[in-house]
C-alpha cells in the first residue's frame, strides 16, 4: 500500500493525519480542569486528620492521560474517562483489600462535594467520581499499595530510555471479584498492576532519537505539561481509538483501549511519517496476537500479554465473552479498509481525501482538520516553504516547484 505513494503524497497524508489527530486532542481547558480536579482529590485524601494520611496517599494519572493518547468523546453527552491511581505507601497490618477500598471510599465521602459524586454501584477495582455540568468527565480512582521508596525507584526508571527494572514499579490493587477480597491481609498476594511500568515500555516504543532526552522524565511529573505536539505512535493510537469510537458506538463489546494501544506499540517500527506508521501498525497488529494453551480449559486461547507482566492477558475477557474477540477483528478489518479508501482518494484531491475521512472519524473533527490543514498550507506559502511535486501536483514542503506568495498589485501601500 505504501509503495504506491510518492514521498510527496506520503508527506501530505501525514500532515492531514497530524491535523486530524490534533483536533482529536482534548483541549487545554479540559486538560487543566482534569489536573485541578485530581490534585484537589489528592489533597483531600492526604490532608491532616485523614485516616489515610499516615500512608502518604499520592494521586497520579495512568492510562491514556499519562500516555498522551486521550481523545475527545464522540457525542456531546459522552464523558472523558480519566484513570487515576491512589498510591498508599504501606497499610495497617490487618487491612484486607476490602478494608483498603472501603477506607478510600469513606475518605472521599467525608468531602461534602465528593460524597454526592460517587457513582453507584461501586466498580470492581475503582471508585468513580462523576463531574457534572460543562466538565463532562468522570474520574476512576484505583486504590493501591506501593512499597517505601517507590517514588525514588519511579524517578530512577524514568530518567533513562534504556531498559529498566520496571517490575519494581508494580503495585497491589483491590478487586471485589477475587475470592480473597474480604479476608487476605498480606498485600503481596493481592492482584498486581503496573501502570507506570507499562508507560515506560510505551514511551520506549514511541520515542524517536530526538525525543530521548526529557520524554520519560516529563511523563512522571505530578503535573504534566499540556503538549500539543505528539509523537507519531501517539497520533496513531489516537486515530485508531477515534475510529473504534465511531465504528463501535453503542456496542458493549467494543475493543478496549489497552489492547489497541499495546498491539499498536508492538507493531510500530519508529516511522516518522504518520500515514506510513498507521498503515504498518494496522498491517502488523494481528501478528502480535498470540495463542497460549491453558490446561484448565484444555485448549488454546488468544493471548495479548501485558508487556511488563507476561502472566496478564489483556484479552482474558475474550474467553468468557467471545463477542469481544469478534468485535475486535471486525473493527480491525474496518479500519484497514477505511484507511485504504482514504489513501485511494489521493488521485482526486484534498476535498475527496477529507470526504473519505468523515464517516470513519466524524464529520465535525474532519472539517476542523481540513480548516487547520488549509491554514498550515497558507503559512508555508507565505514563508516560501510551500512546494508542488512535479508529477503529482501534490502540495507540501518536499516538491520541486515553489508556490509563490500572492502579490496584489494596484493597491496603495
Amino acid at each position: 500500500m505504501t509503495a504506491q505513494l510518492t514521498q510527496d503524497q506520503a508527506e501530505q497524508f501525514s500532515d492531514i493525519l497530524e491535523e486530524l489527530g490534533s483536533n482529536l486532542d482534548i483541549t487545554k481547558t479540559q486538560y487543566d480542569a482534569a489536573v485541578r480536579s485530581y490534585q484537589a482529590v489528592g489533597e483531600h485524601l492526604s490532608k491532616a486528620g485523614s485516616l489515610l494520611a499516615p500512608y502518604n496517599p499520592d494521586i497520579a494519572p495512568q492510562g491514556s492521560f499519562m500516555l498522551g493518547t486521550m481523545v475527545k468523546p464522540v457525542g456531546p453527552k459522552d464523558e472523558l474517562d480519566l484513570d487515576l491511581v491512589c498510591q498508599l505507601t504501606g497499610k495497617a497490618a490487618d487491612w484486607t483489600q476490602k478494608d483498603l477500598k472501603t477506607k478510600v471510599g469513606d475518605q472521599l465521602r467525608a468531602h461534602e462535594t465528593y460524597k454526592s459524586m460517587i457513582k453507584s454501584p461501586e466498580g470492581r477495582r475503582c471508585w468513580t467520581l462523576v463531574y457534572a455540568g460543562e466538565t463532562k468527565y468522570h474520574m476512576d480512582i484505583l486504590p493501591s499499595i506501593v512499597n517505601s521508596g517507590f517514588r525514588i525507584l519511579l524517578e530512577k526508571a524514568f530518567s533513562t530510555m534504556a531498559s529498566a527494572d520496571v517490575a519494581g514499579l508494580a503495585m497491589r490493587i483491590t478487586d471485589t471479584a477475587r475470592k480473597d477480597y474480604p479476608f487476605e491481609t498480606n498485600h503481596l498476594s493481592w492482584l498486581r498492576s503496573n501502570p507506570f511500568g507499562y508507560a515506560h515500555w510505551f514511551f520506549e516504543r514511541a520515542s524517536l532519537d530526538l525525543q530521548k532526552g526529557d520524554l520519560l522524565a516529563e511523563a512522571v511529573q505530578p503535573v504534566r505539561k499540556y503538549n500539543e505536539k505528539k509523537l507519531p505512535l501517539q497520533r496513531v493510537v489516537q486515530i485508531l481509538k477515534r475510529h473504534r469510537d465511531i465504528q463501535s458506538q453503542g456496542s458493549e463489546h467494543r475493543p478496549i483501549s489497552v489492547i489497541i494501544t499495546t498491539l499498536a506499540a508492538r507493531a510500530y517500527g519508529k516511522e516518522t511519517n504518520i500515514l506510513i506508521a498507521l498503515q504498518n501498525v494496522i498491517a502488523g497488529m494481528r501478528a502480535h496476537i498470540k495463542e497460549k494453551y491453558i490446561p484448565e480449559l484444555g485448549r488454546n486461547i488468544k493471548w495479548i500479554a501485558n508487556p511488563v507482566d507476561d502472566d496478564e492477558n489483556f484479552a482474558d475477557r475474550w474467553v468468557t465473552e467471545p463477542e469481544r474477540q469478534k468485535s475486535f477483528y471486525t473493527w480491525l478489518d474496518a479500519v484497514e479498509a477505511d484507511v485504504a479508501k482514504f489513501v485511494d482518494a489521493r488521485s482526486i484531491g484534498v476535498p475527496a481525501i477529507m470526504e473519505s475521512l468523515k464517516k470513519p472519524f466524524g464529520e465535525v473533527e474532519v472539517m476542523k482538520a481540513q480548516n487547520s490543514y488549509g491554514i498550515l498550507l497558507e503559512a508555508r506559502r507565505k514563508a516560501g516553504l510551500l512546494k508542488m511535486a512535479q508529477n503529482t501536483a501534490t502540495l507540501g514542503s518536499m516538491g520541486r516547484a515553489v508556490v509563490p506568495d500572492h502579490k496584489f498589485h494596484g493597491t496603495e501601500e
